[in-house]
């Protein structure tokens, strides 16, 4: 019996939604992996690359963005600073307050696993066309919007 369009559009979204699951989980493990690799959790892990990607933060702004209590963030930027990696300093705009940031110049100086998993991306994106790659973006943006919007509701009701 031939495949019809709705069918074939059936099959695809669902592999879409097992793809991303799969995709979901060995990113996460990576993550673990990489993390362990720095002798970090996956906490510090995520605030360093929120440090390194959009530059110094206050303790205020990573805790929101990691979702973590004023408290935990602290053992977060401390266990951090112990291993080199970030480091407080006077925020220049307003010295009465600190602001985070990575220790760039240490973090260059060791192995950076994620150079292997850059390559392979950069190697799979010279494949795709200008327009493939419009799409993807258009589509990562996307899923990244219903992820934090997921998250944050998840976050007003929680179980229990």
């Amino acid at each position: 019996m031939p495949r019809t369009e709705e069918g074939h559009r059936k099959e695809l979204v669902a592999r879409l939604a097992v793809l991303g699951q799969i995709d979901a989980t060995s990113t996460a493990l990576f993550q673990q992996r990489a993390a362990a690799h720095y002798g970090l959790g996956i906490t510090e892990m995520k605030a360093l690359d929120i440090l390194v990607r959009e530059g110094a933060q206050t303790a205020g702004q990573l805790a929101v963005a990691l979702n973590l209590t004023s408290g935990a963030v602290t053992g977060v930027v401390d266990r951090l600073q112990r291993r080199g990696m970030a480091r407080r300093s006077p925020d220049p705009s307003d010295r009465r307050r600190v602001v985070v940031e990575a220790d760039r110049q240490a973090l260059a100086g060791g192995h950076n696993v994620y150079l292997a998993i850059g390559q392979a991306f950069a190697e799979l994106y010279a494949g795709y066309t200008v327009e493939q790659l419009a799409f993807l973006v258009r589509h990562l943006e996307a899923s990244v919007g219903i992820t934090r919007q997921q998250t944050e509701l998840l976050g007003r009701h929680p179980t229990g």
